[in-house]
């Protein structure tokens, strides 16, 4: 992956402002994830395990979400000059191995006080709009530092 990280400072946010990027996860993502991870829970890693639990395949982990989230904030919205201060996610519907989803994020709230950002973010699949995951980030930013 070479993407190249955009360069918002807090002075070009405002309320309303989106980014979104789509991403497919295979099976092979999911696989280094659990060995980055060490989840192997066989929920992740078996797919006759997940289906006897009810789902047509592997689960996703909810953490690699949430690591989409960070490629959002880190890359897309506000992208190199973020720092990520807080996250709170809610799962609405199990990911599976193989699907293409739709990460997306708006700015909420500014507090030039603080030089802070909520964003709100949502996951979606791609090919049916379903809601996989919401959320809310909080974010401050970096400054450039002069040695000398």
């Amino acid at each position: 992956m070479t993407e190249s990280a955009a360069d918002f400072r807090f002075s070009d946010l405002h309320v309303g402002q989106r980014a979104v990027f789509e991403a497919m996860i295979g099976e092979q993502d999911v696989d280094r994830y659990v060995a980055l991870s060490g989840d192997c829970s066989p929920l992740h890693t078996d797919p006759d395990f997940a289906r006897s639990r009810g789902f047509a395949g592997r689960v996703v982990h909810g953490t690699y979400l949430t690591g989409l989230i960070s490629r959002l904030v880190g890359v897309h919205l506000p992208g190199r000059n973020c720092l990520l201060h807080g996250i709170s996610m809610q799962f609405k519907a199990p990911v599976l191995a193989g699907a293409c989803v739709r990460v997306s994020g708006v700015v909420d709230q500014v507090s030039a006080a603080v030089e802070a950002v909520v964003l709100r973010v949502t996951i979606e699949d791609r090919e049916d709009g379903r809601v996989l995951a919401t959320g809310k980030i909080n974010l401050g930013f970096t400054r450039e530092t002069c040695d000398g």
